[in-house]
């Protein structure tokens, strides 16, 4: 169990990591927008990386416990933000489209890696 633990926050830092890299390149060639999507992305990240934490210390040894938890928590936080992309949509708000598509993006990628992760280390 330790080891999924570790192996999933190591992915969850390297994803900050490796937006913040990224947006500061961008902010040095002037592409502030593509910046600020960096910045959301590595924000989802920073958040299921904090519901991880909040899932092993409600949960402790019970793996199965920290499994659902997470994934009750990787479907209950993005309702929002889907909700938030089809009103996006229905304004024809372009920006807030873009921004939601990201957020939604990154927590399908984190489901994928959650998923990879328990399954290949059970």
């Amino acid at each position: 169990m330790k080891q999924k633990i570790e192996t999933f926050a190591a992915y969850f830092d390297d994803s900050i990591a490796r937006c913040a890299e990224l947006e500061k390149k961008l902010i040095a060639d002037e592409r502030k927008d593509e910046a600020i999507f960096e910045k959301i992305r590595a924000n989802v990240y920073n958040i299921f990386r904090t519901i991880l934490g909040v899932a092993v210390d409600t949960c402790g040894e019970d793996t199965e416990k920290i499994r659902d938890f997470f994934l009750y928590r990787i479907d209950q936080i993005p309702a929002s933000w889907s909700a938030a992309y089809e009103t996006a949509k229905q304004h024809n708000d372009a920006a807030k489209v873009q921004i939601e598509e990201i957020k939604l993006a990154v927590v399908q990628e984190i489901r994928a890696e959650f998923t990879k992760i328990w399954e290949e280390n059970s």
